[in-house]
């Protein structure tokens, strides 16, 4: 839940680290039937809501997101580069100013940031956006960053690319040039009495604040691209107080025996953010948050 939460605090920061190279292990085809908004494709990312897809390629390894990330992935490399990442937030300012939240913000920890491009783009299906790149030494090594930035309302998405290279190759910023939104999965659906229940009641203890009753919707077994309850705790801990309305909007939802998939968003006084949960599982008679059971290496 962290990411719910902290994205819409610290968006002014959430580019400090998006190039920082992060360990990645092998990923298997999964075999289950699950929807792709939840399980992991290699070579395809595919994000509940809004839903959109990114391809990169086959042989690259999933790594352990950020908190602004939905998604990170590096080539298989000792090095681990070069990376993409996947990264959401609440944006009310015009793309435009977009370059000016990277270049802040590494310059906190980085030196010689300087702007190698910055101009107006398009999806490949016409839809605005802004592409950058900027470089730097940072932890004294010469490192690129690549953004691609797009935005629906207030919310923006950017696929960005972190290597070592001069300059980011036309082959890298191709990755970030699939980003694609598909149609028809983003308006709210209605759930099942009982989900709609387990909803209402999660709602109704965090807006009381009420940390003991918040964690009791998540299964122990809670696993969320590698964070688990203990870290969603937390996170909540340092949160909740914050939060004085919320409400969740399902946009995608899937039965499966004791076990449900489903994408949406959270609404509340801070702004509106993707859901992360991507599951739920019913354990002695009660849904509980079971996130997408995925653990790539810290």
């Amino acid at each position: 839940m962290k990411k719910l939460i902290v994205v819409s605090v610290i968006m002014a920061v959430m580019l400090l680290t998006w190039g920082s190279v992060v360990p990645a292990h092998a990923q298997a085809p999964t075999k289950d039937d699950a929807p792709t908004f939840y399980h992991l494709v290699p070579g395809t990312f595919v994000n509940g809501w809004p839903r959109f897809t990114i391809h990169y390629p086959k042989d690259w390894v999933e790594g352990h997101p950020y908190p602004w990330e939905s998604f990170r992935a590096a080539a298989p490399r000792p090095t681990h580069e070069p990376t993409v990442g996947v990264g959401m937030g609440a944006f009310p300012a015009p793309l435009e100013k977009f370059l000016d939240v990277n270049v802040q913000q590494f310059s906190v920890t980085a030196h010689d940031v300087t702007v190698v491009s910055d101009k107006p783009s398009k999806l490949r299906d016409g839809t605005p956006a802004r592409e950058s790149e900027l470089r730097m030494l940072l932890n004294g090594s010469p490192y690129n960053f690549f953004s691609l930035a797009t935005k629906k309302g207030d919310f923006v998405i950017a696929v960005v690319i972190g290597s070592s290279d001069a300059k980011t190759g036309e082959d890298l910023k191709a990755i970030a040039y699939t980003l694609e939104f598909q149609a028809g999965f983003d308006e709210p659906v209605k759930v099942p009495p009982d989900v709609q229940e387990f909803l209402d009641k999660w709602r109704s203890d965090i807006v009381s604040h009420d940390i003991a009753k918040v964690m009791t919707y998540y299964s122990d077994r809670y696993l969320y691209s590698g964070e688990t309850k203990g870290e969603v705790e937390r996170s909540w801990k340092q949160a909740i107080a914050s939060v004085t309305s919320y409400e969740t909007v399902i946009t995608d939802f899937e039965a499966a025996g004791d076990k449900a998939y489903l994408a949406g968003f959270a609404s509340a006084n801070l702004g509106r953010f993707p859901l992360w949960g991507t599951s739920i599982i019913k354990e002695n008679g009660e849904w509980r948050w079971y996130g997408n059971q995925r653990h790539p290496a810290p």
